[in-house]
């Protein structure tokens, strides 16, 4: 069981998100809290501070059904506005209850703030703790007139507000910087978003006219087997032109979904062939450099099969990427007469299958001619460190 997800329900919000963050430790104080109470609640209740062991109790019952409800029926706003609510009006009720320890008092209203300014942010949590000192305030005054009788004098509670309001004000200057800085950041990232998907468009505009040309020059070609050539180049093009285009429309610019990108490559070699291609393909995200190379591979072992695997009428051929944890297996199969591994290697397109894999992070490729041809390529998500 991992704690952060589990136990503080880090799982019901997005990794590396700013809400995950606050929702752990919303819970994490929900949970310190209630252990506090119920730890001074044996005290009080060993002590006979009957007063202290009722809020004490309700405190407890209150802070348990906060943690109990979040977040399916209670969200993280409203789970934060309570909980900090509830805290609050607990440590101002201390202040009035002969029978708890003054120090507490004093140590956790000095602690306010923290939370405040960190769930809450500037603005919110400089209008609570405006609130807090006025509160402060009224009390002091009304402790000063002997309407109330709380456990400080007048002058030690306005020294209290004065304090407190100071503490504030300095995390109030600290969250309003961090907040600007985190704002710049944010749209310094959006504008090299933006940047970066206009150069994967560019890229792939490029691409798409150099694979118009090589396509108008095919038609002036006579001969067959250049004709092929031409017609291998464009896939290839069309192979790396796929993964800016995947980028430009993804929403992670730096990742390439490999279950969109390997199955538009195999939609498109379908077109060109009456070979059934059968993918299965994980849902993965690769860097583009793998991606991109791992692409070219797809495109010249199906090709390859495509071509040399049926002499006559139609077959099968499977493609299929599977990841578990950081390690990938690519597998090209078909089911065909196979070909001649020492004649195949001198060829351009096994030639890129074999250099390519050697490219990937720790990648090897392995062919086997049983039943047809298989073309199996090995690597890993990142490369591994010694």
């Amino acid at each position: 069981m991992n704690f952060e997800d589990d136990i503080l329900k880090g799982r019901y919000f997005p990794l590396k998100d700013r809400n995950r963050l606050k929702a752990t430790m919303i819970t994490l104080m929900v949970l310190l809290a209630t252990l506090l109470f119920a730890l001074d609640l044996y005290e009080s209740f060993g002590k006979g501070y009957e007063t202290m062991t009722m809020v004490e109790i309700s405190m407890i019952i209150i802070l348990s059904a906060l943690y109990l409800l979040f977040p399916h029926i209670i969200s993280l706003n409203l789970m934060i506005t309570i909980t900090l609510l509830v805290i609050t009006l607990f440590l101002l009720f201390s202040l009035g209850i002969p029978d708890i320890n003054p120090e507490f008092s004093l140590f956790w209203i000095a602690a306010l703030p923290l939370p405040f300014f960190y769930f809450l942010g500037a603005d919110k949590g400089m209008k609570w703790s405006l609130l807090l000192f006025t509160t402060l305030l009224l009390l002091a005054f009304a402790v000063r007139m002997e309407w109330v009788t709380l456990l400080y004098n007048s002058g030690l509670i306005l020294q209290m507000a004065i304090g407190y309001i100071i503490i504030a004000y300095w995390l109030f200057l600290i969250e309003k910087e961090r907040s600007v800085n985190a704002n710049n950041l944010t749209t310094a990232l959006a504008g090299q978003e933006v940047l970066f998907k206009e150069v994967h468009h560019r890229t792939k505009n490029n691409m798409q006219v150099m694979m118009g040309l090589l396509e108008t020059q095919s038609f002036k070609i006579d001969d067959p087997h250049y004709k092929k050539m031409f017609q291998a180049h464009v896939e290839r093009i069309k192979a790396m032109s796929l993964v800016h285009e995947n980028l430009y429309k993804n929403e992670r610019y730096e990742k390439v979904d490999m279950h969109k990108y390997l199955g538009e490559l195999a939609d498109n070699l379908q077109k060109f062939t009456s070979h059934t291609i059968i993918t299965e393909i994980d849902f993965v995200y690769l860097d583009m450099k793998t991606s991109m190379n791992l692409g070219l591979i797809f495109n010249e072992a199906v090709s390859n099969a495509i071509e040399h695997a049926y002499s006559v009428g139609s077959g099968y051929i499977d493609a299929s990427l599977t990841c578990i944890e950081q390690q990938c297996i690519l597998r090209i199969k078909d089911y065909g007469r196979g070909f001649n591994l020492d004649k195949a290697y001198h060829t351009l397109g096994m030639t890129l299958i074999e250099d390519l894999s050697a490219s990937l992070p720790n990648g090897s490729m392995e062919i086997k001619v049983s039943e047809g041809t298989e073309v199996k390529v090995y690597f890993n998500t990142q490369e591994e460190r010694s």
